[in-house]
């Protein structure tokens, strides 16, 4: 079905993808309005709808690309573009999420770049930099820092001046900005929201409309086949890709705190995909996952139809 033609695909998978995510975005203006839907403060409703055409889409092929090229799923395909875009069905207008996770895949690339360095203190620097970049506009995002520590464990190569470097990267950004704000006058804006643990509730189904239950049911029965599987096969994995989903699974954890932090799930939606594509590229039970697959592709549909803000 739609698997076999994900797995070693065609160039022509890129361009059917970009074209399908345009759908994608669109179908809520069947019923929405353009500036409801694509309201903002900050910015005009035309470029909120063009940044939610582009940096999911680009996300998405850059996750794709980025799990691949470092051999954590070996096998030639292009699942992990989609299943990260079903994953954002429920995300239609969340600005500082889309930025904020984009960044986050560049931290990711120089975190996976670990691997067989002895010294990595240039992948050290540039991951914390990117890290103290976005930690000035939200500092939640300093819950991954220790994510660097724990893949220098993981990849075997920690040193003081591993974790030195560390802080130093994390710490340049924000002092410029410091610097930058004394130097004109103005108020820092920089808050201490990371260190304040709001729970979020999880809704139950008297709550949710019959879309929603039936697209979260569908993500929650693919979440447990594909942690299952991903547990049962770790261990034949080879060591690279073995010790990559270990760090990935500390960042699902670590976005999981994260969310406890802020107001969206956005951030878990990475490391959840990649968890979900390796279940869909290796699991033997090929009729299960079509078949998941599919309930997954309609119920997304059937959710950006049926939402409404």
């Amino acid at each position: 079905m739609f698997l076999k033609h994900l797995i070693n695909p065609k160039p022509t998978i890129i361009l059917f993808f970009i074209v399908f995510c345009i759908v994608f975005s669109c179908i809520p203006l069947l019923h929405i309005e353009f500036n409801l839907l694509y309201s903002s403060n900050a910015t005009s409703s035309i470029l909120v709808f063009i940044m939610a055409l582009i940096i999911p889409t680009f996300h998405a092929i850059g996750l794709n690309n980025l799990v691949y090229e470092n051999n954590i799923i070996k096998k030639d395909n292009f699942i992990l573009g989609p299943v990260f875009l079903f994953l954002t069905t429920p995300f239609l207008n969340v600005i500082s999420a889309w930025i904020i996770s984009f960044l986050i895949l560049f931290f990711i690339h120089f975190l996976f770049d670990f691997y067989q360095k002895e010294h990595p203190l240039s992948q050290t620097f540039n991951a914390s930099i990117i890290l103290g970049v976005i930690a000035v506009y939200s500092p939640s995002i300093i819950w991954y820092f220790p994510l660097i520590i724990i893949c220098s464990l993981i990849f075997q190569n920690i040193s003081w001046r591993i974790i030195i470097i560390a802080l130093i990267g994390l710490l340049t950004p924000i002092i410029f900005y410091s610097v930058f704000c004394y130097l004109t006058d103005n108020n820092m804006h920089i808050s201490i929201d990371f260190l304040s643990f709001n729970f979020k509730e999880i809704p139950t189904t008297n709550q949710l409309l019959l879309h929603e239950i039936i697209w979260f049911s569908v993500v929650a029965i693919i979440c447990i086949f594909s942690i299952i599987e991903l547990f049962s096969w770790l261990y034949k994995k080879s060591i690279r890709s073995r010790k990559s989903f270990i760090l990935i699974l500390f960042l699902f954890l670590f976005s999981i705190a994260l969310v406890c932090c802020t107001n969206s799930w956005y951030m878990i939606l990475t490391p959840l995909s990649i968890i979900i594509a390796n279940y869909f590229v290796y699991t033997k039970s090929r009729k299960i996952a079509n078949l998941l697959f599919l309930f997954f592709l309609i119920s997304s549909f059937y959710y950006r139809i049926m939402i409404t803000i």
